[in-house]
């Protein structure tokens, strides 16, 4: 399966990116978690990118202990994702209808664990 983002079922993507004022942003992005396999290898290119471009250190020290530090102790507490899996949840359409971009009222709920694979 392609990102979802790149599939016209999904092509709203697969996560809602909120900023803290309560705007979403119009760029395309795409989200790492530290359930991901392939999540640390990704910040740590970020991370040397980012300090090629003279972003400043403490930044880029910071990502690189997220992704050295914080991703593997939670990978290796709660085990792998499957960032490729099908959906699996039950979407809320007002969710969906911020995905794409139409004024709404969320409600949000925090994640209540993981279940072990």
């Amino acid at each position: 399966m392609k990102i979802w983002t790149k599939t016209k079922k999904f092509s709203e993507g697969k996560f809602l990116v909120v900023r803290r004022d309560g705007t979403i942003p119009h760029w395309p992005h795409f989200v790492l978690g530290a359930r991901d396999p392939a999540a640390t290898a990704g910040l740590l290119a970020y991370a040397e990118k980012a300090r090629e471009l003279g972003f400043d250190p403490e930044y880029c020290d910071s990502v690189v202990e997220l992704a050295t530090k914080d991703f593997p102790e939670y990978l290796e507490k709660e085990g792998p994702g499957d960032p490729e899996a099908q959906p699996h949840r039950i979407d809320r359409l007002s969710v969906i209808d911020a995905m794409r971009g139409m004024p709404t009222v969320i409600a949000v709920t925090p994640d209540k664990g993981n279940i072990k694979k």
